[in-house]
């Protein structure tokens, strides 16, 4: 049987590419207890003072407002079986059709690149929730898990006869002046629509972006394509990602985001099978296996502990748009 630290490889090493938003974070923080430390800070802009040269040093008060807070992340935790009956019923490896060690290790791979790509929709799904409304909300009926970042959508009217990139450019310039640059904007599919029938962003389009070299197609990216690049502004996507017949991005929405202040904390692993001596595990994901049924299958299980979080509400503006003719 293979040790976790083997499976927990098997599982890195699969085949499998995070979804767009998820690739765009940077910071990833990894906790040695089971909790997450959340931090949340605010701070003003501020200027060093001047002097001569041999002058003492200026006492300052940087006056950053620095919080943290224990929190329980999200935690994934599934298994899938590897059966008798499945290692032997169908031919698993299709290049070696009567090799069953080779049929067996090709199920194993494919059990755990599978159980790895519903562990990367689901914090990609996360991460749709924390810029598109500012918090993550999670009830099955079963389990019930929220947690807000203080951002606050506003509402916002489209017209063809909005001044959609003059507004646009009004709010990236204030995230700039408090010390954050957006990185993307996100559209939803109705918002799409309208800002193509809206009169100045076709004029922006038309007269900055609109030939061959500009407009390109995301074709590597699930659900998202990209709409424009207009001067002053960063690129504009159409997110569009539905999993399991559910958006991950509800409603009408425009979404600017500083990608650089957001990120992904994991919370350690207690378990008696990945150490036994309960020593806390501090990864992304990990991956073991047990056997059931009296040895006659297997059990593979991954567990992780992820939390997207927002480090400054001011990193994200959530416009919530109704279109208007």
């Amino acid at each position: 049987m293979a040790d976790w630290t083997f499976l927990t490889r098997l599982y890195r090493q699969a085949p499998v590419a995070p979804q767009f938003l998820t690739k765009q974070i940077k910071n990833i923080d990894f906790s040695p207890l089971p909790k997450v430390n959340l931090y949340s800070e605010s701070n003003s802009l501020t200027l060093a003072s001047l002097g001569k040269v041999y002058d003492p040093p200026t006492p300052v008060n940087l006056g950053v407002n620095l919080s943290s807070t224990l929190v329980d992340p999200a935690q994934i935790y599934e298994y899938d079986d590897i059966t008798e009956e499945m290692i032997f019923s169908q031919n698993y490896n299709p290049i070696m059709p009567d090799n069953v060690i080779a049929s067996k290790d090709y199920l194993y791979a494919k059990k755990v690149a599978e159980l790895k790509r519903r562990v990367y929709n689901r914090i990609e799904w996360m991460l749709a929730q924390v810029i598109s409304t500012g918090a993550i909300a999670y009830n099955d009926g079963d389990r019930a898990f929220s947690v807000s970042y203080g951002v606050s959508p506003v509402t916002y009217t489209l017209a063809s006869t909005t001044k959609v990139v003059s507004d646009l450019r009004s709010y990236v310039k204030a995230m700039k002046q408090n010390g954050f640059s957006p990185t993307h904007i996100f559209v939803t599919d109705n918002v799409e629509k309208a800002l193509w029938d809206n009169t100045q962003f076709k004029a922006a389009v038309d007269t900055t972006t609109f030939n061959v070299a500009q407009m390109r197609y995301d074709a590597t990216e699930p659900f998202v394509n990209f709409v424009a690049e207009v001067k002053g502004l960063p690129p504009i996507y159409n997110y569009g990602g539905n999993i399991g017949g559910s958006d991950l991005i509800t409603g009408n929405k425009i979404i600017l985001v500083d990608f650089n202040a957001l990120g992904i904390a994991y919370g350690a692993i207690v378990n008696a099978n990945l150490d036994p001596q309960m020593n806390p595990i501090a990864a992304d994901a990990v991956s073991w296996e047990e056997n059931t049924n009296h040895g006659a299958s297997r059990s593979i299980f991954v567990m992780s502990r992820p939390l997207p979080y927002i480090l400054n509400a001011g990193a994200v503006k959530i416009l919530t748009v109704t279109i208007s003719q």
